[in-house]
């Protein structure tokens, strides 16, 4: 699925969606030389393509808090308002009644591209990008709550947010025409919050704010939520990008020196932290959302007379569609665009006559009796529902299950070597199904995030009861550590002389590991 944002405004389209899904998350690094960002060091393996980030943590020990449960980062179940969070959200946006903040933030934003540009640097190499990686103790502190006064409306609005139970920006899917070209301004406006919250969080830390550092902390993990409750899987995609920028925070959070223990309150967030299940159940349908028509396929034989209607009928559910091949699908471009898929169609016709009648087991009698279009649209359905259901199945089984399968199982199969046999009628599948495999490889990677974390603050309760010594293994702790989402199995341990390396699987392309050590008790 294809994600173009434009104009600060998010669009669904349908061709290559892993490039902006690595773009919402990290990007690996190019080469073998690590690379230092913040306070990770990247390194991509040549060999395996995964890219492995490390990030030394000096750790301070730290027992339980009493009572166990005194600290959330999340309101309870039992505390959450009946309400509408995003309306908090689209205030604290500055949507509303902030005209003259949002536009100083653009102007700011825009002088910042100038100079990188005159620099021959990225925006993420000059203020305020750059500080987006630093960590807390490099910040310009003066500087940066200069910048962060443009946005002083926004903490009293976020807190009211992570307060309330429900998000709902009343989508009416199923009503609109075109699905694919649904604009969603609203999701870059929540990263920018998301990235808003990590400088706020960063600077209450370098501050020693701890309190504050942890109401920050959990005011992201609750817009993560509630986020997590939209119907587009772009939207998950986001929430789980978020997570990734509050997951920084929180490692940098449990470095500091008085730091509560927050095993509990990581162990209180939602598992998943992101669930995908409600936009994967709309991703399935999108196909027939978009192009209602296509719900009237069937092997019912109908004259060619209805096939012409057919195509009549199809050519304005293009939408947006119709606008990456340079046409509308309405207007003066309307005979330009059925003209484009009555080619498309007698392009798919040798395949999909092939498919039919060899994987199908339709008879070629029956299938060379169809006008042209049956052939080709009953082609596309049959392969789409076949190819759909094989990827969204192993959505229905935990990630490190599934990820086994769908590798053993060939399913990229589904994706390129089957279309050589199938032809233009496996386009659907091209163009929607690899998103799919991306998002839930993404959520896994959210979960496995928050379960290193977790274990690093069962490892400071082990040191504060242990005389600051590091665990032989993870069985010694006396709070179990999450098991990896990527294996189901426990994460990767092992000590080192002074200090351990703790690490997941990667997720697919992307490995953490974390450095371990305790401070020295003089410090």
């Amino acid at each position: 699925m294809r994600w173009q944002i434009r104009d600060c405004c998010v669009r669904l389209g349908r061709v290559g969606a892993a490039l902006l899904a690595t773009a919402l998350l990290l990007v690996p690094a190019s080469g073998d030389e690590p690379v230092k960002e913040g306070g990770w060091l990247r390194q991509k393996d040549d060999k395996t393509g995964v890219t492995i980030q490390t990030m030394e943590m000096t750790l301070y020990p730290a027992d339980e808090p009493r009572p166990a449960l005194g600290h959330q980062l999340v309101p309870d179940d039992f505390d959450l308002i009946e309400g509408n969070a995003a309306i908090y959200y689209l205030k604290a946006m500055g949507f509303l009644e902030q005209d003259a903040a949002r536009d100083r933030l653009h102007r700011m934003h825009e002088e910042a591209g100038v100079r990188a540009q005159k620099e021959k640097k990225s925006w993420s190499d000059v203020p305020p990008g750059l500080w987006l990686a630093m960590p807390p103790s490099e910040l310009p502190k003066a500087e940066l709550k200069s910048y962060l006064e443009l946005t002083s409306f926004q903490p009293a609005l976020l807190q009211e947010a992570a307060r309330r139970r429900q998000f709902d920006l009343d989508r009416n899917l199923r009503g609109t025409n075109d699905p694919f070209g649904y604009l969603l301004p609203e999701l870059q406006a929540m990263r920018e919050i998301a990235r808003t919250q990590n400088l706020r969080c960063k600077l209450a830390i370098a501050e020693n704010r701890i309190a504050d550092a942890m109401a920050v902390l959990g005011q992201q993990y609750a817009m993560v939520r509630h986020i997590a409750q939209d119907e587009f899987l772009i939207s998950h995609l986001v929430a789980i990008a978020c997570a990734g920028i509050t997951w920084d925070d929180a490692l940098y959070l449990v470095q500091h020196r008085e730091a509560p223990n927050l095993y509990w309150a990581f162990a209180s967030l939602p598992r998943p932290l992101v669930d995908i299940r409600r936009s994967l159940a709309v991703e399935r349908q999108l196909l027939y959302l978009q192009f209602k028509a296509l719900g009237e396929v069937s092997e019912t034989p109908r004259p060619a007379g209805y096939w012409q209607d057919f195509l009549d009928r199809l050519v304005p559910q293009f939408g947006s569609i119709a606008g990456e091949f340079g046409v509308s699908a309405g207007g003066d471009d309307r005979q330009t665009a059925r003209a484009m898929l009555v080619g498309f169609v007698a392009a798919a016709y040798p395949g999909a006559k092939r498919y039919l009648v060899n994987d199908c087991g339709l008879a070629r009698e029956q299938v060379e009796a169809y006008p042209t279009a049956q052939v080709v649209f009953l082609a596309l359905v049959r392969y789409y529902d076949e190819a759909r259901d094989d990827c969204f199945k192993w959505s229905k089984l935990p990630y490190w299950q599934a990820d086994a399968k769908t590798r053993v199982l060939g399913f990229e199969g589904m994706l390129h070597v089957k279309p050589d046999r199938v032809g233009w009628s496996a386009m659907p599948v091209q163009m929607l199904l690899p998103a799919v495999l991306t998002a839930q490889s993404r959520a896994a990677r959210a979960d496995q995030q928050l379960a290193l974390v977790q274990t690093v603050e069962a490892i400071r309760l082990h040191g504060a009861t242990h005389g600051r010594r590091l665990p032989a293994s993870l069985d010694e702790l006396a709070l179990p550590a999450p098991l990896d989402p990527a294996t189901g199995k426990p994460l990767d341990y092992r000590l080192q002389g002074d200090h351990a390396v703790l690490s997941g699987r990667e997720t697919p392309d992307i490995r953490y590991q974390l450095v371990l050590r305790f401070a020295d008790e003089a410090k």
